[in-house]
């Protein structure tokens, strides 16, 4: 009953959004991960030539560059969990980045798929191709369009002062 009186006090859905985020983040870190170590494999070979190596470097600069992006937000989500004071403000900004990221990559797959999707294709099955495509477009835009608006409630949960009352001080 106490709960009722101190409503900062019982079931926080926030934390689970956060749980969320923070499993998501580390499965993405580990994917990157894996896949620097595997360019870091294929650029430890002599005879690779420059133009390769030159596009394996960029691919290993993306790869360590969200690896530590996906980190920083795993860390960032673990000390919201725990209430620390510090990372709320921090949260905020670092799950507007990422709406706004996945806005904006949203945004771009739209574009690239419709340009892609009017041009005539020679391949033999394109009406299948096309339609499987279109399946796959669609669900990552729909997922993405479900992570923002989690992220967007997270903000605004994180910045609500019953939440924020529930935040260890310095």
């Amino acid at each position: 009953m106490d709960h009722m009186r101190n409503p900062g006090q019982g079931f926080a859905f926030w934390r689970i959004g956060l749980w969320l985020v923070l499993m998501l983040s580390a499965f993405g870190a580990l994917q990157y991960g894996v896949h620097a170590r595997r360019v870091w494999r294929v650029l430890t070979q002599p005879a690779l030539a420059d133009e390769a190596r030159t596009m394996l470097h960029g691919m290993l600069a993306w790869d360590l560059g969200y690896f530590v992006a996906a980190a920083a937000l795993v860390v960032f989500c673990a000390a919201g969990i725990l209430r620390q004071g510090w990372s709320r403000p921090v949260l905020r900004v670092a799950l507007g980045l990422l709406a706004l990221g996945l806005f904006a990559s949203g945004a771009t797959l739209l574009h690239r798929w419709r340009a892609w999707s009017s041009t005539p294709h020679d391949v033999p099955d394109a009406p299948a191709l096309l339609v499987q495509q279109a399946r796959t477009v669609h669900l990552s835009l729909g997922f993405d369009a479900v992570a923002i608006v989690l992220l967007v409630w997270l903000i605004w949960q994180l910045g609500r002062s019953q939440v924020r009352a529930q935040f260890r001080r310095r």
